[in-house]
């Protein structure tokens, strides 16, 4: 699991601790620590963390993202991927 993405989304979310996160998504606080420390690979607990906060399963295990544009004078602006459903659908479509 990507812990730098965990983070953010922990902190856009205003979750201070693991030990609240795990409080929050009903999984015990070691099986947190276990997912966090590459220990852990059950897809149904990281299901359980990406469902909570509305994002894809690949958002939390993959490499965080970024959406480079390029505005009409060439210059380029690279943004920090959220990975959010509702961002996520817009750019699958």
């Amino acid at each position: 699991m990507n812990i730098e993405t965990l983070n953010e989304l922990m902190k856009i979310n205003n979750i201070n601790s693991y030990l609240q996160l795990s409080k929050k998504i009903a999984i015990p606080y070691t099986t947190l620590l276990d997912l966090i420390n590459g220990r852990g690979d059950k897809l149904s607990n990281i299901r359980l963390i990406a469902d909570f906060f509305g994002v894809k399963i690949s958002y939390l295990i993959e490499d965080n993202k970024k959406i480079i544009t390029i505005n009409e004078k060439n210059l380029v602006s690279v943004e920090k991927y959220i990975g959010y459903n509702f961002l996520s659908n817009l750019l699958s479509n």
